[in-house]
C-alpha cells in the first residue's frame, strides 16, 4: 500500500534532517579545525589533532595520514590512530589499487600513480583486503601531492559512504592548504632570514672593529626582556632589532665610522644620522616594520637629551628602552679604536648614575641585579653572529 501524503512529508523531513545533521558535523569539524590552525605548528602535530577529531566522526579500526616530505625532507612520515600501519608496507594501498581500476597490471610507483584518485574499496579479492573495507584520500594542492590519508575497517563495519568521504574530503581540502601556506611561510621565514645575514655581512664589512657588537646586543637585549616577564613575542622582536639596529652605519663615512681619535661635532652629528639611515634601509620591507621603532630610537635618553627625536620617558618604545641599555652595556665593555673596553665596575658605576636619567630605571635594575648576565657579556668573545641567527625566530 502506498505511503500517505502525511508518511511521504514526515519521511521527507527526516532525511532532510539527516542530511543536515550531517552537514552540521562537516561544518563543525572544519570549524574547530580551521580555528586551530597556527603556521608556526608542527605538521605532524596538526595531523595527529586532525585524525583524532576526524575519528569521532569515521569510526576506523585505524586511520593514518602519511605526509610526502617536501624538497629538504621535512614534514615527512605517518601519524596515525587505531591499530599501527607499517610506513613502508605498501601491499595494502598497492592492492586497494589495483581493485579500483583492474585493468591496471603494472603498479610501479603507487604514490605518483594514485595521487589524485580516491580509492574506496568495500569490497575486494586481494587476501590482504579479505576482511577489510579500506578508503585512501589523496592530500593534493593542485597538482602538488602532498600525501595521504588511508582508513581501515573491519569487513563486519558499515561500508564506507560517500558522506563519510565527502566529510574527509572536506578535511583534507583544508589541511592540503594549511600545508602550503606553511611550505610558503617557511620559503619566506628562509628568505627574511638570507636578508638579516646579508645585512649583518654587510655592516660587519663596513665596521670589522665592531664585529659582533649586534649579536651581542641582540641576545642581551633578550635576556633582559625575559627576566624583566616580558612574553616572547617581544623577545624575538627584540633579537632582531638588536641584530639590525646599526644598520644605518651603513651609510656613515668610513673616515668617520673608523676615526681613531675623538669625532668633531660635525663628525658626531654624522654618527646621530645612523638611527634614522638605519629606519629608512628598513622601512619598506613588510617584515621589519615591527622592529622600526627600536631600530629608530635605540639612542633616546630618558631625560630627552637623546636622539633622534628628543623622546622622553614612556615616550620611548619599550624595546628601545631595553635596547639602549644593551647597546650601551656593549659598547662600554668592548675595545674600541680610540680606547680598551671598561672595567665592570666603572660600567655599573656609569649605570647607577644613569638609572632614570638616560636609561629606564627598571631596565637598569634588571641588568645590575643579574651578576651572570653582566660577566657573560663583559667578554667580547661571548656571543658571534651565527650563533645569534640561529637562535631567533622571525
Amino acid at each position: 500500500m502506498p505511503n500517505s501524503p502525511e508518511e511521504s512529508l514526515l519521511s521527507d523531513i527526516e532525511s532532510l534532517s539527516n542530511s543536515l545533521g550531517e552537514k552540521f558535523e562537516e561544518i563543525r569539524l572544519i570549524h574547530d579545525l580551521t580555528s586551530r590552525l597556527e603556521l608556526e605548528d608542527d605538521p605532524t602535530e596538526t595531523c595527529q589533532e586532525l585524525l583524532e577529531q576526524l575519528d569521532v566522526c569515521v569510526r576506523c579500526q585505524t586511520i593514518v595520514i602519511q605526509l610526502q616530505p617536501d624538497e629538504d625532507q621535512s614534514g615527512g612520515g605517518i601519524q596515525g590512530i587505531g591499530q599501527p600501519m607499517a610506513l613502508d608496507d605498501l601491499e595494502l594501498v598497492i592492492a586497494a589499487t589495483l581493485n579500483h581500476n583492474p585493468k591496471q597490471e603494472e603498479f610501479e610507483a603507487p604514490i605518483d600513480n594514485a595521487a589524485k584518485d580516491v580509492i574506496i574499496v568495500n569490497r575486494g579479492d586481494a587476501e590482504c583486503l579479505a576482511e577489510r573495507r579500506v578508503a585512501i584520500l589523496p592530500i593534493a594542492r593542485g597538482k602538488v601531492y602532498l600525501g595521504r590519508l588511508i582508513a581501515i575497517r573491519s569487513r563486519e563495519d558499515a561500508e564506507f559512504g560517500s558522506v563519510e568521504v565527502e566529510l574527509m574530503r572536506s578535511v583534507l581540502m583544508v589541511l592540503s592548504l594549511h600545508l602550503m601556506n606553511q611550505r610558503q611561510y617557511h620559503e619566506m621565514q628562509s628568505m627574511l632570514e638570507g636578508t638579516v645575514r646579508s645585512l649583518a655581512s654587510a655592516l660587519d664589512a663596513k665596521d670589522a672593529y665592531t664585529h659582533g657588537h649586534s649579536s651581542r646586543v641582540a641576545e642581551l637585549a633578550v635576556q633582559l626582556a625575559r627576566r624583566m616577564g616580558l612574553d616572547n613575542r617581544t623577545a624575538e622582536s627584540l633579537q632582531l632589532a638588536g641584530i639590525l639596529h646599526d644598520i644605518g652605519k651603513i651609510g656613515i663615512d668610513d673616515s668617520v665610522l673608523k676615526k681613531p681619535g675623538q669625532l668633531t661635532n660635525e663628525e658626531f652629528d654624522q654618527i646621530k644620522q645612523h638611527p634614522v639611515l638605519g629606519y629608512e634601509i628598513l622601512k619598506d620591507i613588510r617584515p621589519f616594520r615591527h622592529i622600526l621603532p627600536a631600530v629608530r630610537h635605540h639612542h633616546e635618553s630618558w631625560d630627552g637629551g637623546g636622539y633622534p627625536d628628543g623622546l622622553s620617558g614612556d615616550d620611548i618604545p619599550r624595546d628601545a628602552q631595553i635596547l639602549a641599555v644593551a647597546d650601551a652595556f656593549d659598547a662600554m665593555v668592548s675595545d674600541r679604536p680610540y680606547r680598551k673596553g671598561m672595567p665592570l665596575e666603572k660600567v655599573q658605576l656609569i649605570f647607577r648614575k644613569g638609572r632614570g636619567q638616560q636609561w629606564a630605571a627598571d631596565v637598569v635594575d634588571v641588568l645590575l641585579n643579574s651578576d651572570d648576565l653582566m660577566l657573560a657579556y663583559s667578554n667580547p668573545d661571548c656571543m658571534d653572529l651565527q650563533a645569534s641567527l640561529a637562535s631567533f625566530a622571525l
